[in-house]
């Protein structure tokens, strides 16, 4: 495919649509005395610069960095008051961190302040930095661009197209940058010259599998089971074939068993191009008594993703034909199957090999195979039995058939209709009305290539890959460069809700009411914020937004240590997940309130969770509700297993990082950067006492320039010693070296206003108390994923404002999302 000069133009960003640099120094607002006291920080914000910062400086530091004394070719006295906005960041961050490591002042000054006092002046000019910080992602210019994430951009070309691309695939999208969490901050998303690179490979793929040069007939394909187990010989399937019994062979699939070659078979190109296709597996699955169940996966190993996994519980002799729909790119046509759970370590060693067909284990086995079942026939082990795999594909509903017909006029047609069609496709891709100017622009591109000879439907593809790499495709883009303002347009407003609930671009009906101008209408946008959050497409939102807000990406980040937790596994690692996801949509969709992340007598899990969690009696293969005994130890977020493991590092739990995530996801502030250089907690010596890891962060508090931030952070993390690295209850702390007894678990603590809890049951009751600053973190975090950048002082008076709706509404979710939606706030650049 050529690409005409016309072309290039379209993916040079604008100059307004350039990221500008980001420090690369992450540093937060410190958290307050006082966690409850949100009239404290106001405070505190309020708190001059002399007051706090100049009089420290004249005091202890310009006598030797003033105008009479440049130590180190520094001066404080000459340094921008305007801390996080000024041109002397780096020079105010280099006094943060002499000041946190006590280095300076320096030991001989006549009159070192204290601890607290240094706390305090880093504590303010983090808070100013991190303001700052803020302020510049947050700016906005006439023209704002916000350029769609991975996982938006591959829903909106589905939405488009009916293509599925996979763009974490290999050789996919780059992945996302994120700011706490969050990956659609617009000026944190950049665009640089190996994402045009990318977005060129994708786009041709995508118009490659929408309109291929010759149809793709769907086909089905199964794989007997005696093409799928390896063993018999040539002869033997012939044989087999003979007797009529070669699709009576079955495949019997022990603990941790895998089998290559789901592939379609050879000489069939039904993945040739790529498309949705639909598998079927005829599948039987024994579950040994108070055991797991099997549970099969299937992998597609050429592009590394899971397409499936399920608990199978099916009898032998009535198996259970389980079906999926996937999507795969051209030529990933080597699949795996597997029976993904643990079994003795000597099972795929002598497993049920040789060249026997296995029919029924009533036929027996051969001396040396494994015993998978006891004489009355009860499971020693969960074992799979796989009957066929089939596949049909590709598919291509009529749905899908009439869109892309929309866009792709026919060989031969006269240039009004490639126009029109051109026309369709541009408004639909840039989800706006286009101008004749910017179709010019395209039609340009389909005239040179008809003139170089090429047929309609290339030349129309060379044009829709400029539209699918150009800035209107990739970017949302809010605002007018001719008639600046600060409000959005009903365009602007379909995308913006689009994509704060679905995360894609805006339906027919959603379009049809912004080009009827109604979507300012509150009582018309309330209908529509109820119809959307009805769609399937919102369980994106229950997703992507608890991902982002609550950094789950940080799950799995450290993989942890087999020998230590040897019951951990990738089933286990997506159950805490799907956990968190599915807690959030129920709290949504039954419009509970805020408390329930806080503390709840109920939870979200699946069999596989339920085990960890040692609930017995979960048995269906899905997400469901369950009720929680004092006895569990658990209710809300902060005792989910996803939550406990992400701050984790794969070998021990990690107090400290617990408190921040508190601090940063609850109440939405962070520490201010710790000193340099700063020991790790070293394992416990083989000949001394065991210790936990509390009474090693004890000896932090012996160091005064640590002990100030330890006594806010510690409390917040040590409330969860209860559990360990994987989120697990234990009353003993497990420290692998030392001599005696594994210590017992302390989880009291007191919080920095003198409250006192027990552990993590009084503690959450404590957060409950403080449900109004939840209330506006919660808040401040939904309208960072929906605005795509972050809040400033400028917006204080608007959230206040949502905030208080929420309150009236006794902190209901679904309540408050609505109050956002319809507030100004949402509809402001």
């Amino acid at each position: 495919m050529s690409y005409p000069a016309p072309f290039l133009p379209t993916f040079q960003p604008l100059p307004n649509m350039m990221s500008r640099p980001l420090s690369r120094v992450m540093l937060s607002v410190a958290i307050l005395g006082t966690i409850a006291c949100s009239q404290s920080q106001a405070a505190d914000q309020a708190v001059p610069f002399q007051d706090v910062v100049g009089t420290f400086m004249q005091s202890h530091c310009v006598r030797c960095h003033g105008p009479e004394s440049q130590e180190g070719d520094f001066r404080v006295d000459t340094l921008s008051k305007d801390v996080g906005g000024g041109t002397t960041v780096n020079r105010w961050l280099e006094v943060i961190e002499k000041i946190n490591s006590g280095e300076m002042p320096p030991e001989d000054e006549p009159e070192r302040p204290t601890a607290e006092q240094g706390a305090k002046v880093v504590e303010w000019l983090a808070a100013r930095i991190e303001e700052g910080r803020s302020a510049r992602l947050a700016e906005r210019q006439p023209v704002s661009f916000h350029r769609l994430s991975r996982s938006e951009y591959a829903n909106t070309v589905e939405d488009l197209l009916g293509v599925r691309y996979g763009v974490a695939d290999p050789g996919g999208l780059n992945e996302d940058s994120e700011y706490h969490g969050f990956e659609r901050i617009g000026t944190v998303l950049s665009l640089s010259a190996s994402h045009i690179e990318k977005y060129y490979n994708a786009a041709e793929q995508i118009l490659d599998e929408a309109y291929p040069e010759k149809p793709i007939e769907s086909t089905i394909v199964r794989k007997r089971a005696l093409d799928l187990r390896g063993g018999p010989s040539r002869e033997q399937i012939e044989e087999l074939e003979a007797q009529g019994l070669a699709d009576k062979v079955r495949v019997d699939m022990w603990p941790g068993h895998h089998i290559q070659g789901g592939r379609p078979g050879p000489g069939n190109d039904m993945l040739k191009n790529g498309g949705f296709f639909k598998v079927r597996i005829q599948v039987s699955g024994m579950k040994p008594p108070g055991g797991r169940a099997p549970h099969l996966t299937f992998y597609a190993d050429k592009i590394d993703r899971l397409l499936f996994e399920q608990d199978i519980l099916a009898p032998e002799d009535k198996p259970e034909i389980v079906e999926f729909t996937c999507h795969l790119p051209p030529g990933a046509n080597s699949f795996e199957l597997t029976n993904d759970v643990p079994g003795p370590s000597n099972l795929p060693r002598s497993g049920r090999s040789g060249n026997r067909p296995f029919f029924s284990l009533k036929e027996g086995r051969i001396p040396w195979q494994i015993k998978l079942t006891d004489e009355e026939g009860v499971p020693l082990y969960p074992f799979l039995i796989v009957d066929w795999v089939e596949w049909e594909g590709p598919i291509i509903t009529d749905e899908v058939a009439a869109k892309r017909a929309r866009y792709m006029p026919a060989d031969g047609a006269k240039p009004d209709e490639i126009r029109e069609c051109l026309t369709r496709f541009c408004e639909d891709a840039f989800r706006r009305p286009v101008t004749a100017a910017e179709v010019d622009r395209y039609m340009t591109i389909v005239n040179e290539e008809l003139a170089a000879g090429a047929k309609t439907q290339p030349a129309m593809k060379t044009a829709m890959l400029g539209v699918l790499c150009s800035k209107d495709f990739l970017f949302l883009v809010e605002g007018n460069l001719a008639q600046p303002t600060d409000t959005l347009d009903d365009f602007e407003i379909a995308n913006r809700l689009a994509y704060m609930l679905w995360s894609t671009m805006p339906d027919e009906e959603l379009l049809k009411l912004a080009h009827e101008g109604k979507l300012h209408d509150k009582q018309i946008l309330k209908e529509q914020f109820d119809r959307m959050l009805a769609d399937p497409r919102a369980a994106r939102f229950s997703q992507d937004f608890p991902r982002q807000w609550l950094q789950l990406h940080k799950l799995g980040m450290f993989p942890p240590n087999k020998e230590l937790y040897p019951n951990y596994d990738p089933h286990l690692e997506r159950s805490m997940r799907g956990e968190t996801s599915a807690f959030f949509q129920e709290v949504l969709d039954q419009n509970l309130s805020l408390r329930e992340f806080l503390d709840s007598d109920w939870t979200m899990v699946n069999p596989r969770l339920a085990m960890h969690y040692e609930m017995p009696g979960i048995e269906a293969d899905r997400f469901q509700r369950v009720p929680l005994s004092d006895e569990a130890h658990r209710g809300g977020l902060l005792t989910q297993a996803a939550i406990l493991s992400l701050t984790s590092d794969g070998t021990r739990h990690r107090p400290v990082h617990r408190g921040v995530w508190v601090m940063e996801s609850i109440f939405g502030k962070s520490p201010p950067p710790p000193p340099a250089n700063v020991d790790p907690i070293e394992p416990n010596p083989v000949d001394s006492p065991k210790a936990t890891i509390r009474m090693k962060l004890e000896a932090h508090k012996h160091d005064a320039n640590c002990a100030a931030c330890h006594r806010k952070i510690d409390p917040l993390g040590l409330a969860f010693d209860n559990f360990d690295a994987i989120g697990r209850w234990r009353t003993e702390e497990v420290v692998p070296n030392g001599t005696g007894a594994n210590p017992k678990v302390d989880a009291s603590g007191v919080l920095p206003d003198g409250r006192e809890f027990a552990g993590p049951a009084e503690f959450r009751q404590l957060l409950l108390a403080n449900v109004d600053d939840f209330n506006d973190t919660f808040l401040k975090k939904l309208a960072t994923y929906s605005l795509r950048r972050t809040m400033t002082v400028d917006d204080r008076q608007s959230l206040e404002a949502i905030a208080a709706q929420s309150r009236d509404t006794d902190y209901r979710v679904r309540d408050l999302v609505e109050a956002f939606v319809l507030s100004d706030l949402f509809q402001k650049r």
